[in-house]
């Protein structure tokens, strides 16, 4: 599972095929090795359920059509497909069946990415409840440490360059860690931080000597465990995610961070305040220490000035409103709003947006009706189950649970401004933080 994780992670965030199709596979094996048990009981039922009914949504998307019918779904169908095609649809169009997606490639691979990640969590499922997420939490954190010295790094020395020697295939691309954008990686760092820092509490000493010699042994014994390696995990991610100087990131950290707060507020004994307070004050050492705020301000700034004409997030969110707007019920499928986009646009002349820069606008643009509610009552039956898990669990894994949620609430924050968990190691790590939430507590 770690080297799953590793593999989707480091070669660009497993945004190129040679990278995720390989991991799909490697997730197809470990699921036939472990043999999840899928709706299994009136529990997961309803959440398997709709996840299989998300990506039969996805699919039906591929399905070839009658014309009649799918200019009665979509009255833009030829309008579009002749502009993305460049030659004529309507020509005997009445004897042609045609796929709801206008690209049905980018589809399969959008098909590919979600039903991976499908897999995986209901793999994950069965693995922790076999005893193993704390492993996996630990393995995490060892690649967000790794990653943010990497992208710490390549902040001072290349900016355009992956790892300062690979340039990415994407010519808008601004690398930074593993990925090729700075909000994809800061989409990863929101997940990772709060599930590594409810491990880390799941896991505090109970007790505390009474006499200061002692104290001062367990704090010396402590610098060579892996709790302080944690410690340092969480530090360098989020000084990494400072540093990369993405709003929508630093927004989406602060939300998740108080769902964590709120969350575990019940159970934050003496020993878990300790660990809380040593670690919010080693945050704010190394931020200020070493975090640019002037850089960070300036963004800041962009946001609140006024953008010119047909520049900035406002005017991209228009035209992919346009979209939704013409393709509503069926969407123009899965993985295609770079392509559809690209005949409304509007928005920033000169370059190709390629994403809505917000998640739920692309996904309604990309799937319509059709997949977006479906995808709706996948998230309502999540938080659900998650609900009735948290309320179940009487171990310290609690604290564990509610930082995975945590990690989740501040994607969907930051997805507002983003579209980070279209990146396959994203989607991955999501699937694995939506097991750890949802997996059945074991009374030991």
């Amino acid at each position: 599972m770690a080297l799953l994780l590793a593999w989707i992670t480091f070669p660009g965030g497993g945004v190129y095929p040679w990278v995720w199709i390989p991991a799909a596979c490697a997730v197809l094996v470990l699921a036939l090795f472990v043999r999840p048990q899928i709706a299994r009981d009136g529990a997961v039922l309803p959440l398997d359920v709709m996840l299989i009914v998300s990506g039969l949504a996805i699919s039906a998307q591929l399905v070839p059509l009658p014309y009649s019918l799918l200019h009665a779904i979509d009255p833009h169908v030829v309008a579009l497909r002749t502009a993305v095609w460049l030659h004529p649809v309507g020509v005997n169009a009445e004897t042609l069946s045609f796929p709801i997606s206008i690209v049905p490639r980018d589809t399969v691979a959008a098909l590919g990415v979600f039903g991976s990640a499908a897999v995986l969590f209901w793999t994950c499922r069965t693995i922790f409840e076999r005893g193993g997420a704390g492993r996996i939490v630990r393995a995490v954190a060892m690649f967000g440490l790794v990653a943010s010295v990497a992208a710490i790094v390549q902040r001072v020395e290349n900016k355009e360059l992956l790892y300062g020697i690979w340039r990415p295939l994407d010519s808008g691309a601004r690398p930074y860690g593993p990925f090729v954008n700075r909000n994809h990686f800061a989409t990863w760092v929101i997940m990772a931080c709060p599930l590594v820092f409810g491990y880390l509490l799941a896991r505090a000493p109970s007790t505390r000597p009474q006499h200061l010699s002692q104290r001062m042994a367990a704090a010396l014994k402590q610098l060579g465990s892996v709790r302080i390696w944690l410690v340092a995990a969480i530090c360098v991610m989020t000084l990494a995610l400072l540093i990369s100087t993405s709003r929508s990131g630093l927004i989406g950290l602060m939300g998740a961070l108080t769902v964590s707060a709120w969350l575990s507020r019940k159970r934050r004994g003496p020993d878990v305040w300790r660990w809380t307070i040593f670690q919010g004050a080693l945050i704010v050492l190394v931020a200020i220490s070493f975090a640019n705020f002037d850089a960070l301000m300036a963004r800041f700034d962009e946001t609140i000035q006024k953008s010119g004409p047909g520049r900035g997030r406002t005017a991209i969110w228009a035209d992919a409103k346009t979209v939704v707007n013409d393709f509503g019920i069926t969407g123009t499928g899965a993985g295609t709003f770079g392509t559809a986009v690209a005949i409304y646009q509007t928005a920033e002349p000169g370059y190709s947006i390629g994403q809505a820069h917000n998640h739920y606008l692309q996904l309604v643009a990309e799937g319509g009706a059709l997949v977006a509610v479906p995808a709706a009552l996948t998230l309502g039956t999540f938080l659900a189950l998650f609900l009735s898990r948290l309320a179940e669990d009487r171990t310290p894994n609690y604290l564990m649970r509610a930082g995975a949620v945590a990690g989740l609430a501040g994607v969907l924050l930051q997805s507002f401004w983003e579209t980070g968990l279209r990146m396959p190691a994203n989607a991955m790590l999501c699937a694995v933080l939506a097991a750890i939430a949802t997996y059945a507590p074991h009374p030991d």
